[in-house]
């Protein structure tokens, strides 16, 4: 799937997060903090967000070339690399404040990943957890829309992730060194508010990501478009956050 695609789904996603996303930047002070990384930039959605908070380039850093090149491309007022964490550590890089946002679900050994990232924070510096989901905790209603949780979390299971990382969010900070305010960020009323072509959009994305069928496809627009005219569609979905200090 090309960059593009991902976009898409980043801005959707950043837009559902987005209110408590802007008071985790004033809990961490993020106007203040000079040197600052997105850890996992994807496409740069939220580095250009901070950037416009801080009023300074974000260092913004993927593992996917190609995702980092589309970031530059698409917001070319921030500084990008393509890497992760051991090279940032490797080079002796440190940050007033790091950022991570759906970066640790993904993570097959997240401890060992959160002892890295603790590495390039500097002194007084924080870790700021934007956002990690626990799809065990997800209420789809109606009840006839319980099934799309399965999607999402074989899914994650098959690319090696964890679909239950929130849950575990404060035991894995204090293991890896770090005090931590964990809390929930938000429950994720979706989709209120939302256009009903984006919500398929969205669903196609996932269809390509995921690879379940035209007809499994079908039946969940079908569902979905009922639901929503009679406006009695509603997900629940924890996602966690936590602002942390080594």
């Amino acid at each position: 799937m090309d960059a593009g695609r991902y976009h898409e789904h980043y801005l959707l996603q950043a837009g559902w997060l987005a209110p408590a996303r802007h008071f985790l930047f004033r809990k961490a002070g993020l106007a203040r903090r000079r040197r600052v990384l997105d850890l996992g930039c994807g496409s740069g959605v939220i580095a250009e967000e901070m950037r416009q908070v801080c009023g300074r380039p974000v260092m913004a850093v993927d593992r996917d070339r190609e995702m980092a090149a589309f970031a530059r491309a698409r917001y070319p007022g921030n500084d990008y690399l393509a890497g992760d964490e051991r090279l940032l550590v490797s080079k002796g890089m440190r940050f007033d404040l790091v950022v991570i946002s759906f970066v640790l679900l993904w993570q097959q050994r997240p401890l060992p990943f959160l002892k890295r990232v603790r590495k390039l924070i500097a002194e007084n510096g924080a870790l700021l957890v934007l956002a990690e989901p626990d799809y065990g905790g997800r209420i789809d209603h109606p009840a006839g829309l319980d099934f799309l949780k399965e999607i999402y979390i074989s899914h994650i299971r098959r690319e090696g992730g964890d679909p239950f990382i929130g849950r575990r969010l404060p035991a894995l900070l204090q293991r890896a060194g770090f005090q931590a305010d964990v809390e929930l960020a938000s429950c994720l009323d979706i989709p209120h508010g939302s256009a009903a072509a984006a919500w398929e959009r969205e669903w196609r994305f996932w269809q390509e990501l995921a690879g379940f069928s035209d007809a499994t496809l079908a039946r969940i627009l079908r569902l979905e478009k009922r639901a929503l005219a009679r406006q009695e569609r509603l997900v629940l979905f924890p996602v966690f956050c936590a602002l942390a200090r080594p």
